[in-house]
């Protein structure tokens, strides 16, 4: 697997993401990055189906950003959730311990079309695929940038609800 290291991000301020593996492999870079930098992070897809949530390394280093401190919090936004305990147990089964800090929201049903596959580690370095079918996006480290993604989120999440809740309890 061709895995983009950490510093491969380093010294460039944006680049092309060429594909889905692309996007995955700089996923798992930003993941380790962000298992060293207490601050919050945001993922959006219509169903995180291509991600690479339930993966070892990503698990770990989401662990570690657990552990960083109590302040931050993950947010991540679909259309549905449907397919994700099947595709991401690991991470279904770590988010109940963590389920405080990590919200999932399903946006409405006439926003749900709308959402890109993104990625924002706040303040430092962002992921979003502008054409899904292909994998095809950019990255950036530019805060601007980054700040207008977070505020588009911002107001799907507006109209969004909580969802995946982190227990199944039954009567």
């Amino acid at each position: 697997m061709d895995h983009v290291p950490v510093t491969a991000l380093d010294g460039e301020q944006s680049g092309q993401i060429s594909s889905w593996r692309d996007f995955q492999d700089r996923l798992r870079a930003a993941m380790a990055m962000a298992a060293t930098q207490a601050t919050d992070l945001t993922m959006v897809d219509i169903d995180f189906v291509h991600w690479p949530l339930g993966e070892r390394s990503v698990m770990e280093a989401l662990h570690q950003w657990s552990l960083l401190t109590k302040g931050t919090h993950c947010q991540l936004l679909a259309a549905h959730y449907d397919a994700f305990p099947r595709h991401h147990p690991r991470w279904v089964a770590w988010r109940g311990t963590w389920a405080h800090r990590i919200k999932c929201w399903q946006a409405s049903e006439e926003l749900a079309t709308s959402l890109l596959p993104m990625f924002v580690l706040h303040g430092s370095i962002g992921l979003k695929l502008n054409e899904p079918l292909h994998g095809t996006g950019v990255w950036t480290r530019d805060r601007g940038v980054l700040r207008t993604w977070l505020s588009e989120v911002d107001a799907i999440l507006q109209r969004s609800h909580e969802a995946l809740p982190p227990t199944t309890l039954g009567l």
